[in-house]
């Protein structure tokens, strides 16, 4: 299971995909549907982070991953699926105060809204 900064380095690095593919695109709903999720998610990272900061200190040892060229939206939509998947499937390692969990809501809600919006024409 992911520890708290690998979470929240996997959502750094979907946030820098999301800005390389916002430049990469010619498709207008998948541009602005990208631009949706990185102005959204980086608000929830620092929320999360602050606020976990204040109860069990600054995180540190961030990493990002290899970004990717943009192909095709539909090579996007399955890269927020996964994200979706491993949010769902990490968070329950990470800390059990229900307002941290609320935070994390919002982050799957916007990977959610994101894969919507990917969808449409």
């Amino acid at each position: 299971m992911a520890t708290f900064v690998e979470f929240i380095s996997q959502l750094h690095t979907s946030k820098q995909q999301a800005i390389v593919w916002h430049h990469q695109t010619d498709d207008f709903s998948t541009h602005k549907a990208l631009q949706n999720y990185y102005d959204g998610v980086l608000e929830h990272i620092d929320g999360l982070v602050e606020s976990v900061s204040g109860i069990y200190g600054r995180p540190f040892g961030y990493s990002v991953q290899t970004l990717k060229d943009y192909q095709d939206t539909e090579m996007v939509i399955v890269y927020f699926q996964e994200l979706y998947a491993y949010v769902q499937n990490q968070r329950v390692a990470l800390y059990n105060e229900t307002w941290i969990q609320n935070q994390i809501d919002e982050v799957a809600q916007l990977i959610a809204e994101t894969i919507y919006l990917l969808t449409l024409d």
